[in-house]
């Protein structure tokens, strides 16, 4: 009865030893040490063997390159910092201004490794096409034939991903639009909504350093199909051309309904 006894808690203390030496489990160790102020070697020691029984990778890299970096081992924070970058780390809010960060934050690594991990997180704010439409961005007196016409407020949102217009005319009309680089198709898109009813989907193209848009509408009451070529050009001065014309004869003949200059409000 005493040796099935004492196999069987030979048994479970080995057991419980095997469970002890999970991934999941020495991070968590880690992470109490390192929040509660504990021994930060002793919390370094139990993620460097979560990572080296592949938990986490990034999530280990990220603590280890705290615990490193203040603890004066900056090589080795560094390694960590590039470990999160190349494994898909995409939270640059947890880096920014983190105190732990402060003796290597001017490091060219240190640097490099976090613009990857931005660019993880906030892929429209670091790829290149996304910016294509960026001179339009401001807020703009507008005109046409040297008359006020209105006023617009473009920003740029949701990291970067899309470039958002809020239109009012001088007569009180407004609209929004929502622009974007799709770059599944590349190519521009933009939906225009206003408040007299009018919804256009535009598509074009960024080329010779502009926006040029095409649309196609269909009149509710007759089926009339108008073809569009809605085209944005910067000047010289920084200024803005926004032209737009309508065809009612497959394309054959254009009409031009808008030429409209845009003057950066000083």
């Amino acid at each position: 009865m005493r040796t099935l006894i004492s196999t069987l808690l030979l048994l479970a203390f080995v057991g419980s030893a095997a469970a002890a030496d999970d991934g999941a489990d020495h991070y968590r160790q880690g992470s109490m040490l390192m929040d509660s102020g504990g021994d930060l070697d002793e919390a370094a020691a139990h993620f460097e063997r979560a990572g080296e029984l592949g938990f986490q990778v990034a999530g280990v890299a990220y603590r280890l390159s705290r615990i490193y970096a203040s603890t004066g081992r900056e090589a080795e924070a560094l390694e960590q910092m590039e470990i999160m970058a190349n494994n898909g780390f995409g939270l640059p809010g947890l880096i920014d201004g983190e105190e732990d960060y402060a003796s290597i934050s001017e490091e060219p690594r240190f640097v490099a490794a976090l613009a990857t991990i931005r660019a993880a997180r906030f892929p429209c704010e670091a790829g290149e096409k996304h910016h294509a439409f960026d001179f339009w961005i401001g807020e703009w007196d507008v005109s046409q034939s040297g008359q006020a016409a209105g006023s617009n407020n473009i920003q740029a949102i949701l990291g970067h991903c899309a470039i958002f217009e809020q239109w009012e005319s001088s007569t009180g009309g407004k609209g929004k639009s929502f622009n974007y680089y799709d770059p599944g198709r590349d190519h521009w898109r933009q939906i225009w909504i206003s408040d007299s009813g009018s919804f256009i989907e535009f598509t074009g193209e960024a080329r010779d350093g502009g926006i040029f848009y095409t649309a196609e509408t269909i009149n509710p009451a007759d089926g009339a199909i108008t073809h569009h070529k809605f085209e944005f050009t910067q000047n010289e001065d920084g200024s803005v051309r926004q032209f737009w014309a309508t065809s009612s004869d497959a394309k054959k003949t254009w009409s031009t309904i808008w030429d409209g200059h845009y003057a950066r409000r000083q």
